[in-house]
């Protein structure tokens, strides 16, 4: 008999991160279309995916462990909270809420903000368990974080973003790029050099050496 099984595809790393707040950092934000299947889809036809690098703990990442590959989604929309004329009050977008919560401070009227400039960028995100995968709530800025943003986790973290939405590729695993070891000179003829025995010139028999005098 023939058996059919439909897996949908899923953005997010299958997540071990328990319910609460988690450091992260914020490696991306992708102009996407916005899904078929959602309300919001007339209205709002593009959307935006923030994908992150997160952590259990911050102690992991000095340990070198691997983060999760997780993403939320917000619309476009990018206004802050009002009230209308007929006294119904909205709510900031999603987008502007995070963006606020990133800069810590309120948005001034009409500023440009470019968050790309500021990538990857120090955060936590709140967690939310639904089924086997984390649903991220909240974004807000961590900047203690920034003290562990070295050369060498940068660089994995570039490469950790090229693997989002790829389910056939891994994760890459996280670890310190080898230090560069500098070049050892070559030993020259008649030097010694630490731990390498200097070459010996085959010569004649020496002659006794007379007393109290030191031989090479």
């Amino acid at each position: 008999m023939v058996q059919f099984v439909y897996n949908p595809p899923s953005f997010n790393d299958v997540s071990s991160l328990t319910p609460g707040w988690h450091p992260a950092f914020l490696l991306d934000i992708e102009d996407i279309e916005t899904p078929l299947h959602f309300k919001s889809h007339e209205k709002y036809p593009r959307s935006r995916r923030w994908r992150l690098a997160v952590w259990e703990t911050d102690l992991l990442i000095d340990q070198q462990v691997t983060p999760e590959r997780q993403s939320a989604l917000s619309s476009s929309a990018f206004a802050p909270a009002y009230t209308r004329n007929d006294g119904q009050h909205v709510q900031a977008a999603k987008a502007y809420k995070w963006t606020e919560a990133l800069l810590g401070r309120q948005i001034v009227p009409g500023e440009v903000i470019d968050l790309s400039a500021m990538l990857p960028l120090a955060c936590r995100v709140e967690v939310e368990r639904k089924n086997e995968y984390a649903n991220i709530t909240a974004i807000s800025r961590y900047p203690e974080l920034a003290s562990k943003l070295t050369p060498g986790l940068r660089q994995y973290l570039a490469e950790f973003l090229g693997t989002f939405g790829d389910q056939t590729n891994q994760a890459p695993r996280y670890q310190s790029p080898p230090v560069a070891q500098a070049p050892t000179p070559p030993v020259q003829s008649g030097m010694q050099s630490w731990g390498t025995p200097a070459p010996r010139t085959p010569t004649s028999p020496a002659s006794p050496a007379a007393p109290n005098t030191p031989r090479w």
